[in-house]
């Protein structure tokens, strides 16, 4: 319940996938797929409960701040930084064993999420003022070890998604940041609850060699909300009345492939190294459609369209952990995370780039309970924009573009 109230979406992801999703993965660059050890299994190979012995819980909250700053190549345009927030994703999970070959288990985490807020008045306004996409999983699982090399596992993903979006409408479709003669608020605020599903496989072909593969289906969320038009300047066919309608979309979020290999070339050190496969192509628009014609005259008022044409995308991940003494755990990781938006459509809704980040973090084991710090730093390369006015977007760059993220997650196993 408590991680379903901090529900929370992030800035600067690839795309607005989260991938933040325990203490300990946060630590190792995500790279625990193959490499079990609590009940964060469930978020990332549900398979790999069949290692976990009891009953383990776990919950805890990653802290992610970004930064990102907006420069036109038009000097009459101010120069933009984004907001500071903070946001929340939490994450909460159980794994029971029922018996010598059957475990259950369940989590409660976010997979998509995205901030991104700027000042009312910035010349992107045209373009986006505003956008939060809040997503909270829910998946129950279940897994079977067929024997010391082969487990499976399997189980529906129930996902909450709220969606909003701010921007500015010209009245006379002029478009200038210079002036808010003609401007119109339209704010955008809805939500949906779909289902998607998780497979995994776990085989151990040696006694230090662990494989992994996770599959999560996509998930089609039919957004439904309002939709609601402010004017601004004295140029409008509202007056000074403010309207309201209903207004619905679609949006497919994307299935991923996760292949995963962990080592132990040692009793005291783990390495693992992940490839995901995320398929971005099923986000090529978002288009929302209006009830009626919330500005009289004004054709864009029953719709508005705008092609994203997402790619693709590779995650590579590297995470290392090394046990120093029994109580003691020293982890690190570093990810290579490809962007899905192509220079010719990209806005100001996800102002980044490809992205690299590092991480580190210990783990502390004080009897039946384990406390997982973590640190990462997210730097991502320079975004360009190409001058497409008519879109709201104007020739110029997004740089500064990095995040730091502090991740805590607090176990139980008996």
């Amino acid at each position: 319940m408590l991680a379903v109230l901090l529900m929370a979406g992030t800035a600067i992801a690839s795309g607005f996938g989260i991938y933040e999703w325990s203490g300990r993965s946060n630590a190792m660059g995500g790279a625990t797929y193959a490499n079990t050890r609590d009940a964060s299994t469930v978020a990332t190979n549900p398979s790999g409960m069949t290692d976990l012995e009891g009953t383990h819980l776990l919950t805890g909250v990653s802290a992610i701040a970004p930064k990102a700053i907006v420069d036109f190549d038009n000097a009459a345009y101010n120069d933009s930084t984004g907001k500071s927030n903070v946001w929340l994703p939490p994450h909460a999970y159980v794994s029971h064993q029922l018996s010598e070959d059957f475990w259950i288990g369940a989590g409660v985490f976010s997979r998509f999420g995205l901030g991104t807020e700027f000042e009312e008045t910035w010349a992107g306004r045209y373009n986006m003022m505003d956008a939060s996409i809040e997503s909270v999983s829910f998946t129950p699982v279940l897994a079977y070890r067929l024997n010391d090399q082969w487990s499976f596992s399997a189980g529906p993903e129930f996902m909450y998604m709220r969606f909003q979006q701010g921007k500015t409408v010209d009245n006379i479709n002029v478009k200038d940041p210079t002036t808010t003669t003609s401007d119109t608020h339209a704010k955008l605020d809805g939500d949906s609850t779909d289902v998607g599903g998780v497979f995994a496989v776990t085989y151990k072909p040696l006694d230090w060699v662990t494989t992994a593969l996770t599959y999560r289906t996509q998930v089609e969320h039919k957004i439904v909300g309002d939709a609601t038009f402010s004017p601004i300047g004295a140029v409008n066919p509202l007056g000074a009345y403010t309207t309201t309608a209903g207004a619905h979309g679609v949006i497919t979020l994307p299935d991923s492939l996760t292949l995963a290999v962990a080592i132990k070339p040692m009793d005291k050190l783990t390495v693992e190294a992940d490839i995901l496969y995320t398929r971005w192509e099923s986000y090529q628009e978002l288009r929302i459609n209006y009830d009626r014609q919330l500005i009289p005259g004004v054709a864009a008022s029953t719709q508005s369209v705008t092609e994203k044409a997402w790619r693709n995308t590779f995650r590579y991940q590297l995470g290392v952990e090394y046990a120093l003494y029994d109580w003691l755990d020293l982890r690190a990781g570093y990810i290579y995370d490809q962007s899905p938006i192509c220079d010719d459509h990209a806005d100001y809704m996800v102002p980044a780039n490809d992205r690299q980040l590092y991480s580190a973090g210990v783990g502390l084991n004080l009897d039946n309970w384990t406390v997982d710090l973590s640190y990462i730093y997210l730097s991502s390369d320079e975004r360009a924009y190409n001058n497409r006015p008519a879109e709201g977007v104007y020739s110029g760059e997004a740089h500064d573009l990095e995040t730091h993220i502090v991740g805590v997650s607090l176990g139980y196993k008996f």
